[in-house]
């Protein structure tokens, strides 16, 4: 069971602000060891790195941990914002028949979600196109899909895998105090894979679904889902699926002995946020529920997957272990691409950290197989 989904006691004023104040306090106290380590090659935490790489993971896992700590998941907007008419509302359609199973909630119902178009808003030729539909990490409890959010991730698509068009998911974050739990993300990402196949009229070949990290374990649940209900519900598969750093045991967080703690910028106080978060208060056993917990819980994809993880991130010996359960699935076609010194989803957050070509090197492998496929 999630170990309480309420807000730590440092969410609430002035403990949030006193404990925020005394943390940078801390950072503040950390740089110049965090430069001298970044400028000395010796003190690197990988050899493979360079000096924008440790202090940028440095510095990120310190944000991270931070906002982590407090826990307080920000709302979301369904207005167009900086985006302009790249960003389009999708309403889930009238009747929920084809919400089955285990996004069937009492609680949680399907709902209007938004998404954001990359490069440009859809012509009247997008049916003709390939579309990545993409949906972005942060733990489900961080993240929109916009500019900001995944506009590197959208980019490297294009540029690099081969996309004509990405539609970048602003699913329903969760939160503590029973804010969107699952399965509310999962029915935005079924919402979403219906609005590009019967109001868009794209073909179901010329889709690709894409996640990184959280947005990676969606795609896998979708998947699942086709693969359980999708002849049942009538509903086709997509041409193949591209994982990047999948989040594929989410209640695995604490990070005692994980061997790469160090050359990653996840912090264990994320990851319990966000598997607590998702998992909701009342969903009995959420670290075996195969929808959530894709580790141990394999099966056979309707579609080929590619997968790739980060050899210097602390989720990567789950990613192959989970590549290594779907292998033994003879009809399952997976190919595993390991993204060498790599930390967690650069294809997130490279541009920031300073990993740009290890991603970019991601999304050419990755518009390889789709090519394949």
């Amino acid at each position: 069971m999630a170990d309480g989904n309420k807000h730590p006691l440092v969410s609430y004023q002035p403990l949030r602000l006193l404990f925020q104040l005394t943390y940078l306090g801390t950072v503040v106290a950390r740089l110049p060891l965090w430069a001298f380590t970044a400028l000395v090659k010796p003190f690197r935490p990988h050899p493979g790195w360079s000096a924008k790489q440790t202090f940028m993971v440095r510095a990120a896992y310190a944000i991270v941990d931070i906002e982590s700590r407090v826990s307080i998941t920000k709302p979301l907007s369904l207005k167009g914002g900086k985006e302009g008419n790249r960003f389009q509302t999708v309403e889930p359609p009238q009747s929920l028949d084809r919400y089955k199973g285990p996004l069937e909630s009492d609680s949680v119902k399907p709902a209007v979600v938004g998404g954001t178009w990359y490069p440009h808003a859809p012509a009247a030729d997008i049916a003709s196109k390939l579309v990545v539909l993409y949906f972005h990490g942060g733990a489900f409890v961080k993240g929109d899909g916009r500019t900001d959010d995944a506009g590197f991730a959208a980019e490297s698509w294009i540029q690099k895998g081969g996309a004509d068009a990405v539609f970048s998911l602003q699913y329903r974050l969760s939160g503590y105090s029973g804010r969107d739990p699952f399965p509310a993300a999962l029915q935005d990402a079924l919402t979403s894979y219906l609005f590009l196949l019967d109001d868009l009229k794209i073909p179901a070949r010329q889709i690709v679904l894409s996640g990184d990290s959280a947005g990676a374990n969606l795609v896998v649940a979708l998947l699942r889902y086709l693969y359980e209900h999708g002849t049942e519900l009538g509903l086709p598969v997509p041409r193949c699926a591209a994982l990047i750093s999948p989040w594929v045991a989410p209640f695995n967080y604490k990070l005692l002995g994980n061997p790469n703690s160090k050359t990653d910028f996840l912090p264990e106080s994320f990851l319990r946020w966000g598997a607590n978060a998702y998992a909701g208060r009342f969903l009995a056993d959420p670290e075996s529920h195969p929808y959530i917990t894709p580790l141990g819980n394999p099966f056979p994809s309707p579609v080929p997957v590619f997968a790739s993880g980060g050899s210097a991130e602390v989720l990567f010996a789950d990613i192959a272990q989970w590549v290594k359960e779907m292998e033994e699935n003879n009809e399952n076609k997976i190919e595993f691409y390991q993204e060498d010194a790599a930390c967690h989803d650069t294809l997130l957050v490279g541009g920031f950290l300073g990993f740009e070509e290890s991603a970019w090197t991601v999304a050419a492998k990755m518009g390889d197989f789709v090519r394949k496929c």
